[in-house]
C-alpha cells in the first residue's frame, strides 16, 4: 500500500500517522492488564492467517474455541473488527474480547487487519471486511466451522464496519450475519462534528479526532451513502438482532442511541445498554466490572443468536 493517498492533505495525513504510532503504545499500557481477561478456559494463542480480498491478501488472527465445548457440531464464527478511528492497524487490541468469546461462547473468532488511512480511503476497509465475511462463509468446510452461524461486531470504527458488512450483504442479496454487536460505535458520519457532545470535560473522541477521520479516511466520500453511514440504510428492518453498548460520557452515544430507537421502530430485536459513567473504550480499560459486564453481554448476545440459527 502507498504511504499516503494523494487525495489526502499532508496535515491530516501527518496527524493520522502520529496517532498510528502512539496508539499501540497506549494499547500496551492500557489494555494489557490481566484483570481485563475474562476467559475462564485456556484458549490457544491465535493463529496468524491470510484472508484474500479484492485488494489482495489481508492478515488476520484466528482464535479457536475450546474443542471440548463444541464436540459433535461445527462451531459458529464471529468476525471481530477492531477500532482506531479508521487510521489504526492493531487487531491485537481485541484480544480480551476474542479470548472471552472463544472460551465462553465456544466460537471461532476472526480479527482482521484491514487497511486504513492515510494509505487508503473509503470504502476500502468496508470492502475488505465484507470480503472477509464472505470468505468465512465460503471456507466453512475447510476450517470446520458453521457457515450458517456467522456473526459480526466491533468497537468504535469496528462497530461501523460491522454495520457496513450487514449493509453490503443485504444489498447483494447474501445471507446477513445472524447478529451484530456494536460497542461505542460510529453510525452516522454525515452528522456535523459539533453535534457530537459529551457531559465530560475531556471526552476521548474529541472534535479533533472526528475532523481527522473526515479529512483522511472519508475524504471526498458521500457521507449520506449507507455504506459510509449505516443508519441511512432504508431497510433497517432487515438488520439482524443488534446489541448496542454506549458510554454516557462518549460523544458517539447520541447517534448509537438513535440507531437503537430506529432499529426497534423498524421491528428489529435490539438489546441496548448504556454505561452512564463510562467514556469511549470501556470494554478494554478499567474499571474492570464495567468491562466484564459489557463483554459478558456480547457473549450472551452471540450465544442467543447462534442458538436460534
Amino acid at each position: 500500500m502507498p504511504f499516503k493517498d494523494p487525495a489526502i492533505a499532508w496535515r491530516p495525513a501527518l496527524l493520522a500517522r502520529t496517532f498510528q504510532g502512539v496508539f499501540p503504545v497506549l494499547a500496551r499500557y492500557l489494555f494489557s492488564s490481566p484483570k481485563l481477561q475474562f476467559a475462564t478456559k485456556p484458549v490457544p494463542e491465535p493463529e496468524r492467517i491470510v484472508v484474500p480480498t479484492r485488494y489482495g491478501d489481508m492478515a488476520a488472527l484466528l482464535y479457536s474455541p475450546v474443542r471440548a465445548d463444541v464436540e459433535g457440531c461445527r462451531p459458529p464464527v464471529h468476525l471481530l473488527l477492531h477500532g482506531g478511528a479508521f487510521v489504526v492497524r492493531h487487531p491485537e487490541q481485541e484480544d480480551n474480547v476474542a479470548r472471552y468469546l472463544a472460551s465462553e461462547v465456544g466460537c471461532y473468532v476472526v480479527v482482521i487487519d484491514y487497511d486504513v488511512a492515510p494509505a487508503v480511503r473509503f470504502p476500502v476497509a468496508e470492502h475488505q471486511c465484507y470480503d472477509a465475511y464472505r470468505w468465512i462463509r465460503e471456507q466453512a468446510e475447510a476450517h470446520g466451522w458453521d457457515a450458517q452461524r456467522v456473526s459480526v461486531g466491533g468497537a468504535s470504527a469496528g462497530g461501523k464496519l460491522a454495520l457496513s458488512v450487514v449493509v453490503q450483504a443485504l444489498r447483494d442479496g447474501e445471507p446477513a450475519p445472524v447478529a451484530a454487536s456494536l460497542e461505542y460505535a460510529v453510525g452516522d458520519l454525515s452528522l456535523p462534528d459539533a453535534s457530537r457532545t459529551s457531559p465530560g470535560k475531556w471526552p476521548i473522541v474529541g472534535q479533533w479526532m472526528t475532523r481527522m477521520v473526515r479529512r483522511t479516511y472519508f475524504q471526498d466520500a458521500d457521507l449520506e451513502d449507507p455504506l459510509a453511514s449505516p443508519v441511512k440504510y432504508p431497510k433497517l428492518g432487515d438488520f439482524p438482532p443488534l446489541l448496542i453498548l454506549t458510554g454516557g460520557l462518549d460523544t458517539l452515544r447520541t447517534e448509537m442511541h438513535a440507531l437503537a430507537e430506529a432499529a426497534r421502530t423498524a421491528g428489529i430485536e435490539v438489546s441496548y445498554r448504556d454505561f452512564p459513567d463510562s467514556d469511549h473504550g470501556f470494554t478494554h480499560v478499567k474499571p474492570v466490572e464495567t468491562a466484564r459486564s459489557a463483554i459478558t453481554m456480547i457473549g450472551d448476545h452471540l450465544r442467543a443468536a447462534f442458538g436460534k440459527s
